[in-house]
């Protein structure tokens, strides 16, 4: 069951639409995250009252699937809100867990943890072509994040220097 019915977000997106701004929506509906509200408003632009409606089923994303999404995050500098909208996540924490899972674990840590392996002799071992895809994946990935780190120690050398 959905923490809130189809009506309340259907009356948050109304006077969202009414020029009121999330925080007081929250406030006066007794929604605890104006964000869940904006989330609300873009569903519904995208997907009408089908995107209000929680599915019966959630998505289940491939390990790929969310290592190009990591990748995109890192290269363009998104935040966790604008990469959910870009893939159309419907969570940005899905994509903060990702994330996280990625700087643990590195490409392992996406496994689907739902199911475990019966017998961890039974587990599948990659293909030489399967490892030397995941390995160029995680190589672009940090090449990202190095030129991401290199600007912004840049950044903040040039912040000390003024303030000096």
């Amino acid at each position: 069951m959905s923490k809130y019915s189809v009506e309340t977000k259907i009356q948050a997106i109304k006077l969202y639409n009414d020029g009121l701004g999330s925080t007081t929506i929250a406030h006066k509906l007794g929604i605890h995250q104006e964000t869940t509200i904006l989330r609300w408003v873009h569903s519904w632009s995208k997907c009408g009252l089908s995107g209000l409606k929680r599915p019966n089923k959630l998505p289940i994303y491939s390990a790929s699937f969310k290592m190009e999404v990591i990748i995109w995050m890192v290269k363009n500098k998104a935040s966790y809100p604008q990469t959910a909208k870009h893939f159309d996540i419907s969570n940005e924490g899905t994509v903060w867990t990702w994330k996280h899972r990625y700087d643990v674990y590195g490409a392992g840590g996406f496994a689907d943890r739902r199911k475990r392996d019966t017998n961890m002799s039974d587990k599948k071992k990659l293909t030489p072509e399967q490892e030397n895809k995941e390995l160029k994946k995680r190589l672009e990935y940090l090449e990202a994040e190095n030129e991401y780190l290199k600007k912004l120690e840049a950044v903040m050398h040039q912040t000390e220097k003024k303030h000096k």
